[in-house]
């Protein structure tokens, strides 16, 4: 099962406490990535074949490619704070931080044991960027973006050190393509444009970037692309009085159905009522 996450900030990170259930579950995964703090009780935390137990202050890495699911201890249920975060921001930010969510899953442990030196200097970041969300003083956004930056730079400089040569070649390889599609797309994502086009530009084969791509994003080209054209189309929204025609014209959709599609599956509301509720807030 493939889970759709939208996200209830302007920028793309959720911070959410949960409870598992004390029944097997089935497994899902998602495009986002995340990171799970245990805060009390017990239970398992599974990745496909491989099963962790779980106990306050342990740690859990979510890549965008692995099935997973948690479980309680039925006599001591535990509990969790996640953190979930959308690929593009650290892609934009500094690509190389998202390295650490590049592993392929049968050689890489998802779980960093509580009180582990690199649990207690994650721990207080996660803690950070939850309590920014949910305060939302001033300057709220920014520095939960800092946050996790220092959150995944911290991370970096772990796995960095556990690779081969050989492994972290081919994974800054990976991610320098799909560092120079993104910036690509970037510029033109208000215009008609396509993967085959920009692959010829920057001399790669269309299926070899197709796939850095989604491995080290999460996201299909196709579906980047929209991303970028809704996040357009948000900021037009709400900072200018233009039309909602006219916004879908201009950042790039054919159509505006096409476009109220689109803009619903990633903000979650129509155009019209996210300008609303933006208005309101305001």
């Amino acid at each position: 099962m493939k889970l759709h996450i939208t996200y209830d900030h302007p920028i793309p990170i959720n911070a959410f406490e949960w409870t598992p259930a004390t029944y097997q579950q089935t497994p899902h995964m998602h495009a986002s990535l995340e990171i799970g703090l245990c805060l009390s009780g017990k239970g398992t935390f599974s990745f496909g074949n491989k099963r962790y137990a779980a106990s306050p202050g342990d740690l859990f890495l979510v890549n965008h490619e692995e099935r997973h699911v948690a479980q309680s201890d039925s006599d001591d249920p535990s509990r969790y704070l996640f953190i979930n975060f959308d690929a593009a921001m650290l892609l934009a930010e500094e690509p190389g931080l998202l390295l650490p969510f590049s592993y392929r899953s049968t050689h890489f442990c998802n779980h960093i044991a509580g009180g582990s030196a690199l649990a207690q200097q994650l721990t207080p970041w996660i803690l950070t960027i939850a309590d920014e969300l949910k305060e939302k003083s001033p300057g709220y956004l920014a520095m939960a973006k800092s946050a996790l930056i220092q959150l995944c730079g911290r991370l970096l400089r772990h796995y960095n050190g556990l690779l081969t040569e050989d492994e972290r070649l081919i994974m800054v390889k990976s991610v320098h393509q799909v560092q120079s599609l993104a910036t690509l797309v970037e510029q033109r994502h208000r215009e008609p444009i396509g993967l085959g086009e920009l692959a010829d530009e920057l001399g790669l084969s269309v299926s070899r970037v197709s796939r850095a791509f989604l491995e080290t994003t999460g996201y299909r080209f196709s579906d980047y692309v929209s991303l970028l054209r809704v996040q357009s189309a948000k900021r037009d929204l709400t900072g200018t009085d233009k039309a909602v025609a006219t916004i879908a014209f201009e950042c790039g959709f054919q159509s505006l159905p096409t476009f109220y599609r689109v803009f619903k599956e990633f903000v979650g509301v129509s155009p019209i009522v996210y300008r609303q509720s933006i208005g309101s807030a305001q």
